[in-house]
């Protein structure tokens, strides 16, 4: 017998919608959707009086994290800053409660002379409405949140579950201060591996743009928009009209000679946005601890027809360029 279609698979279809953050729905011992959570991710983009930008990403895995990339545009590119090769990574102490989530206190800091002389310390405390980041010498920050949550629910093969939250924050990035949004990402799937080793990274992922604009006007607009093969993709925006969330969406990219994205739209729920690369936001040492032709940048990304004044912008494209054009996305 032909094994084709099977009952329960709906192919690349994806649910998209907001949602209120309660903290307690995030235990890490609920399944949703029939899902367990594997990795939390807090990162986000930052920028000082001058607008340089700080980009900050780390990696939850229930009690371990491999440490903060922190890097900074001021030189040219988003480059590593030295002194985060020194940030916390390893087993941290959790306290749980059901609104309050405390991640610090990492053992490797317990060395004494063993510990690296220049070892940060670390702390992550996350509420309903506020986050408190603070590494050493790397960071200190604190924040509200901003708007709904979003949650992207993709079907198929593979189903997986991503949820997002965003904080505006203030405080200080070595030494300089800053203001800008975090993100915290919560990814649930099946399997309990890792999510570069899953087949919506691997196969599936054309483009995965986080976005935040903050005007002048005191108003936040953030979101996720995500393209995937075969159709699948998510439009999660908060700000503007209220939220946007469909899977309905149409996009196109620009690609450089370097299999960078020099400009790309995307239109979803009646509005469309336009990504504009900056040559100086490129991620270059987090692309190259990256394989497969993965390529991460900042630019600009701005709501079409909305000419309000940005007084604070981040954004983070990642996108595999061959999966760009496969998908018949490229233009000239």
């Amino acid at each position: 017998m032909t094994v084709g279609r099977r009952i329960g698979n709906f192919g690349s279809q994806a649910l998209v919608g907001a949602y209120d953050f309660h903290l307690a729905d995030l235990d890490e011992n609920l399944e949703i959707l029939g899902l367990g959570q594997r990795s939390i991710w807090p990162y986000g983009g930052l920028r000082n009086e001058a607008g340089d930008l700080y980009v900050l990403e780390r990696k939850l895995v229930h009690q371990m994290t491999g440490g903060l990339w922190l890097m900074s545009d001021k030189d040219g590119a988003l480059n590593l800053a030295p002194k985060a090769v020194h940030s916390a990574r390893g087993e941290l102490r959790r306290e749980f409660s059901a609104d309050r989530h405390i991640y610090r206190d990492h053992l490797m800091a317990k060395l004494g002379d063993l510990a690296p002389a220049d070892e940060q310390s670390f702390s992550f405390d996350l509420t309903d409405d506020r986050l408190v980041w603070k590494e050493g010498e790397l960071c200190d920050l604190e924040g509200r949140a901003s708007g709904p949550g979003l949650a992207f629910y993709g079907a198929g093969d593979w189903p997986f579950l991503y949820i997002a939250r965003a904080f505006w924050m203030t405080g200080t990035v070595l030494g300089d201060a800053v203001s800008g949004i975090i993100l915290v990402d919560h990814g649930y799937w099946e399997q309990r591996g890792e999510w570069k080793e899953m087949p919506f990274y691997t196969e599936q992922q054309v483009a995965w743009n986080v976005f935040s604009n903050r005007y002048e006007d005191g108003t936040h607009e953030w979101g996720h928009i995500v393209r995937g093969t075969g159709g699948l993709s998510a439009c999660m925006v908060v700000g503007g009209n209220g939220v946007t969330a469909t899977s309905e969406l149409d996009s196109a990219f620009v690609l450089d000679d370097s299999d960078f994205v020099s400009s790309a739209r995307f239109s979803a729920g009646g509005e469309t946005w336009e990504f504009t690369a900056e040559p100086s936001d490129r991620m270059t040492h987090f692309n190259k601890a990256r394989w497969a032709g993965y390529r991460a940048q900042s630019g600009r990304m701005r709501r079409v027809g909305d000419d309000r004044k940005v007084t604070n912008a981040f954004v983070w494209l990642e996108c595999f360029a061959d999966r760009i054009r496969a998908e018949g996305l490229a233009k000239d």
